[in-house]
């Protein structure tokens, strides 16, 4: 008799759980295919912010070159680096983390800021993450339209056919950002107070992550904690070794595969599980 409780309520468990991770498949899946209703989102929410300026999201990428020059000249004297290698290795971290980091920030009033939009209409929660990750990716495009330029003009040597890898690392690490993107959005909801501490985290990791400084400065454990032990050197490195005419170290590929399934399963795992409590918690 205690057997057949137990076989009911493990099948029960099993019946239950089923239909959740359906939904939550469904949700990822059909907010991926409304593709035309987050990029239009994602382009008015671009346009809403530059509203009433002239060149609109290229004040990103102005301020971007005004940031990148100024420690340039300054961290190549400090390190003493040529200052036409390390003006094109600090623009490339740059770009990305710029983009890494917003996504990172945003991601905690995901579902906070947009309460209004997904109880008014019937929306896949996906859609949302969806729709942050395009709207920092349309405006870091214009940031590495204006990185090629100035390669171009000052450093042709950088580009070879390794550059063309640009492309899957940029999918990978998009990849990647719509999970953050959901995790963050969830947990943020739940405990409102972890926006601070992602926004703490994330300040301090722009100068504990090799992107002022090259990663070959440190060795031994030091080397360990903040290079190869760190997710976001792999995120960056993997789009900066293109965007420098190399290929990816193959660690930093394996890392970054592995950070993509692990951050994936957690996020599905989570996602599964509390997907239909969002509403009750925003």
């Amino acid at each position: 008799m205690h057997g057949q409780t137990e076989f009911s309520m493990s099948h029960s468990a099993r019946g239950t759980l089923s239909p959740l991770a359906i939904s939550a498949g469904r949700d990822l899946l059909n907010g991926l295919r409304r593709w035309d209703i987050f990029t239009r989102l994602g382009w008015l929410e671009v346009q809403r912010r530059y509203r009433r300026t002239v060149i609109g999201p290229l004040w990103g990428a102005i301020n971007l070159g005004v940031m990148v020059t100024a420690f340039g000249i300054v961290g190549g004297g400090l390190l003493n680096k040529d200052i036409y290698d390390y003006l094109p290795f600090l623009g490339a971290g740059m770009m990305v983390w710029a983009m890494i980091s917003i996504i990172l920030n945003e991601s905690c009033l995901l579902f906070v800021s947009n309460e209004n939009l997904f109880r008014q209409i019937r929306l896949n929660y996906s859609t949302l993450a969806y729709m942050l990750v395009w709207r920092n990716f349309i405006i870091f495009l214009h940031n590495i339209a204006v990185y090629f330029l100035l390669i171009v003009l000052l450093a042709p040597h950088l580009l070879s056919l390794a550059t063309l890898l640009v492309i899957p690392a940029l999918a990978v690490v998009l990849i990647n950002a719509v999970w953050i993107a959901l995790l963050l959005g969830m947990i943020c909801l739940r405990f409102r107070d972890l926006q601070q501490l992602v926004a703490t985290v994330t300040q301090i990791s722009m100068f504990i992550t090799p992107i002022f400084w090259p990663p070959e400065s440190l060795q031994g454990l030091r080397r360990y904690l903040f290079v190869e032990a760190n997710p976001l050197y792999s995120l960056i490195e993997i789009v900066r070794a293109p965007l420098l005419g190399k290929c990816p170290p193959l660690e930093v590929v394996f890392i970054t595969i592995a950070i993509t399934t692990v951050g994936w399963a957690l996020t599905y795992y989570l996602f599964v599980h509390f997907r239909k409590r969002i509403a009750y918690w925003a």
